[in-house]
């Protein structure tokens, strides 16, 4: 297998799994329409490379005029094999090292308009007690979810990434 950061924060393939995260299953064809700006290859190419990986899983296959239409999901016990403490350092650095090469490559783009492309960086520390983290993680989640519209005319992919650490003594 390779290293499962970087077959998981390719943005094509987070956005299979947050769609698969989101609906439980879904087919291969559900998910081209709903990631419709993805031409149909790629997308196939995409969610290959995830099911060779085990990110996802086959739970279903049927025969439609002569191709055969497989339902996938989420292989969560495979992704939670590398959510581990021994990991934890790594996932991070991946993760942070991802979104730096992000910003490098747009900031160093000729057409690069921060003001106009709604750039923001925004750091804030909540005091809260574990139940009221675990109820603001919830609405968060909905939010999230709420805005999660199909791909349409007008509308572009935005990049929001959330990290939650401890604030740590100064």
């Amino acid at each position: 297998m390779k290293d499962i950061n970087k077959v998981m924060l390719n943005s094509v393939r987070m956005r299979i799994i947050q769609e698969l995260a989101a609906k439980q299953s879904m087919t291969a064809t559900e998910l081209c329409e709903r990631i419709s700006d993805v031409p149909r290859t790629t997308m196939y190419r995409h969610i290959n490379i995830l099911l060779d990986n085990n990110i996802l899983s086959v739970l279903s296959e049927k025969k439609i005029r002569g191709s055969l239409e497989r339902t996938l999901a989420l292989s969560v016990g495979e992704i939670a094999k590398h959510n581990t403490l021994k990991n934890a350092s790594q996932n991070a650095l991946t993760f942070l090292m991802n979104r730096y090469a992000r910003f490098h490559n747009y900031f160093n783009r000729e057409n690069s308009d921060p003001a106009k492309d709604k750039i923001f960086f925004n750091n804030t520390v909540l005091m809260m007690d574990d139940n009221e983290f675990d109820q603001f993680l919830l609405e968060l989640q909905a939010l999230l979810i709420k805005y999660n519209f199909e791909v349409a005319s007008g509308r572009k992919a935005r990049d929001i990434s959330i990290i939650s650490s401890p604030a740590g003594e100064e």
